[in-house]
């Protein structure tokens, strides 16, 4: 099982394959980065996750992915983590869900698991 994840700094979205297709997964709401690990790692042991891609983005805040990947590999460091550029990857989840009729409120909700999807769908696309 593959773990897409699209970081957030409150809420973090994650879609999940068993091949060759990417699905939403689940939101999850943290106060703080150990927070959302924590969660994670339950995620990766309920699920079997045998292989993470995580999204980031350039620019100053890159940091904020980069110490996420360095604390999630150092409480599972068997499972490889991919940094993959996530840019835009929120407005088009959005414009997707739109394009579904989607609720306004529903968007919302799902919006980071959506993303989550379009990180991990490039992943498997290019391998």
């Amino acid at each position: 099982m593959i773990l897409g994840i699209d970081l957030g700094v409150r809420t973090t979205g994650l879609a999940v394959s068993d091949g060759q297709i990417a699905t939403p997964y689940k939101t999850i709401t943290h106060q703080n980065q150990q927070e959302a690990v924590d969660q994670i790692i339950d995620i990766i042991d309920r699920e079997v996750v045998d292989k993470i891609v995580l999204g980031f983005v350039e620019g100053k805040i890159k940091k904020l992915f980069t110490d996420f990947a360095h604390h999630l590999k150092t409480q599972k460091p068997n499972v490889p983590i991919i940094l993959i550029d996530e840019t835009l990857t929120s407005g088009q989840a959005t414009q997707n869900m739109i394009k579904l009729g989607i609720p306004k409120l529903a968007r919302r909700e799902k919006e980071h698991e959506y993303a989550a999807a379009l990180i991990l769908q490039s992943y498997l696309d290019s391998n």
